[in-house]
């Protein structure tokens, strides 16, 4: 079932959405049986009105253009989880730990983070904190009471993890800070030395400001 599955999403990422999008389509996470991509088009709904055999598109708004109820619950069929409102902002942090934002629909917001109850995550997680971590990897603490068994003794407990933190450590993370590779990608070894480059700029404009500031110094004692 799970090979189906990837071959599947593989299918239909590389064979239609590459295929037609090219440069224009990113892949910004796969799951199972879904896949979230980023696809620059003038208007994406309606580029899917000649490929509808590969959508189910019985969750859109009976008003849209592109709503048909032909593969409603068909397998093999891609349906938007988002139905027929574009989401506006996807963060990714690590495997399992994304939040993607739909405005004109809250209700269709989806935030995702593994190992962290539920109902906490739907309480206190936000797409703000998202960002947050992204931009200055400050991880967040989660606090929240379970059930655990222990030798047959139901009891509860509270729970304190580490909730959001920006270091994946599934995939090859590029000098942006934000853009990642799979490990074994032919690109990391060009991006690997970018970083070094630029780090050994960033090394020498230190040294040299540290240099022309001892060079200020002996110059003010001299006088």
């Amino acid at each position: 079932m799970l090979c189906n599955s990837n071959g599947t999403d593989n299918k239909f990422y590389y064979g239609h959405l590459k295929a037609k999008y090219e440069d224009r389509c990113r892949l910004l996470f796969t799951d199972t049986d879904s896949l979230c991509c980023h696809i620059e088009t003038s208007d994406l709904y309606g580029d899917m009105a000649s490929d509808m055999d590969l959508y189910d598109t019985s969750n859109f708004d009976e008003t849209h253009p592109q709503f048909s109820a032909a593969n409603r619950k068909v397998l093999g069929k891609f349906k938007s989880e988002t139905r027929s409102v574009p989401p506006k902002e996807f963060v990714g942090l690590r495997a399992k730990m994304y939040s993607l934002i739909v405005p004109e629909k809250p209700k269709h917001d989806k935030i995702q983070v593994k190992g962290i109850k539920r109902a906490y995550v739907k309480k206190n997680v936000r797409h703000q904190q998202f960002l947050q971590t992204l931009r200055t990897l400050a991880s967040t603490n989660s606090k929240f009471r379970a059930f655990r068994s222990r030798r047959h003794t139901v009891e509860t407990i509270e729970v304190s993890k580490t909730c959001l933190n920006a270091f994946d450590d599934k995939r090859y993370i590029l000098g942006d800070g934000m853009c990642t590779l799979a490990y074994g990608h032919r690109d990391i070894a060009a991006a690997a030395a970018v970083t070094v480059s630029k780090q050994r700029v960033i090394n020498n404009s230190t040294f040299l400001y540290k240099l022309l500031q001892r060079r200020h110094s002996v110059y003010s004692v001299c006088v």
